[in-house]
């Protein structure tokens, strides 16, 4: 970590609330496979049993330190590579003469709409909140129709959470359309934006009705409103836009913090069948280039624990923030 970078970390918060975080796709471990996850500050070996069940344990064997990703799965067991002891998805080691009060380091994990999640405590505690089912994909209203790994950014967890109740800056950095998936603004194509933010237990709500205006004529036709879900502190959000002559789309966006300011971004959405693909990758690619925008700025930024506001920002800001603070 370079000065600067230190210096930034110290304005911010703590890099690891509490809450659920995507650490891998489905697909990316099968039956009897392991993988070496770097996440949370911690190391996971993240493995699937024979029979399907997901497990996460610390790496390392606490018999001499091997690193257990690099051992095999047996049946629903992880092997260390080392000297051969076996650990079950629950930690317990399946060795003789070890006392059965000994449990290895674990993490809830779950499997969630193609991903994989892990749930992360400071204080070890069990998961206060589920992650709700998703009715339009469980019905077959909604089918998967893409994912995107974004990388990594160098920004905090938190910033994302706080973009969306800064409502004055939609107009400055989001006020003009890029063509999907990029950077190039549309300088003849403006968009107007309606937001709001509000707050319920582990959920917060960002809603935005978005206009175009084109060549400075408004165009109700284009008009169209997202609402942001938050579960818990932005490790999981989900985005439900209503597109006019495309229809409902679903796209889940997570942030994984790899250390303080080093978030592992990936975006999946679901969308009805018949609509077609081009038109679905742009209205992802639309918002995707909407985040890249935010993350030019936020990955350059401090956090202000007491920033200079105007009246209009302060409550919103203020509310959100207290919201927040469930998670550390």
């Amino acid at each position: 970590m370079t000065e600067q970078q230190e210096r930034r970390e110290r304005t911010y918060p703590p890099p690891f609330p509490d809450g659920w975080y995507r650490v891998a796709n489905s697909k990316d471990i099968k039956p009897g496979e392991v993988r070496h996850i770097q996440c949370l500050g911690e190391e996971i070996a993240l493995f699937r049993s024979d029979t399907g069940r997901i497990a996460a344990l610390e790496a390392f064997c606490p018999h001499m330190g091997a690193n257990l990703a690099y051992g095999e799965v047996k049946g629903d067991r992880l092997q260390c590579p080392f000297h051969g002891w076996q650990l079950d998805g629950n930690g317990r080691v399946c060795q003789p003469r070890i006392s059965e009060s000994f449990v290895q380091k674990r993490w809830e994990a779950i499997e969630y709409y193609g991903m994989i999640l892990i749930y992360h405590s400071a204080s070890g505690k069990s998961p206060p909140y589920q992650l709700p089912s998703q009715e339009k994909i469980d019905s077959g209203q909604q089918v998967y129709r893409g994912h995107h790994n974004a990388g990594e950014e160098e920004i905090h967890i938190i910033e994302f959470a706080e973009n969306t109740v800064d409502f004055t800056h939609f107009s400055t950095v989001h006020g003009t359309m890029c063509i999907p998936w990029t950077q190039i603004k549309l300088p003849w194509i403006k968009i107007r934006h309606k937001p709001g933010w509000s707050s319920d237990k582990y959920l917060a709500y960002f809603k935005d009705e978005a206009t175009l205006e084109i060549r400075g004529k408004i165009y109700e036709n284009t008009r169209c409103s997202a609402l942001l879900t938050f579960f818990g502190p932005g490790s999981v959000v989900r985005f439900e836009l209503d597109i006019p002559k495309i229809g409902e789309i679903t796209i889940f966006q997570t942030f994984t913090p790899v250390e303080a300011l080093k978030q592992r971004i990936a975006l999946r959405w679901f969308a009805p069948r018949k609509a077609p693909g081009i038109l679905v990758s742009s209205v992802v690619g639309s918002w995707f280039s909407q985040l890249k925008e935010d993350l030019g700025i936020l990955k350059r930024k401090i956090y202000q624990k007491v920033p200079l506001q105007a009246k209009s920002e302060g409550l919103l800001l203020e509310d959100m923030r207290r919201w927040y603070q469930q998670f550390y």
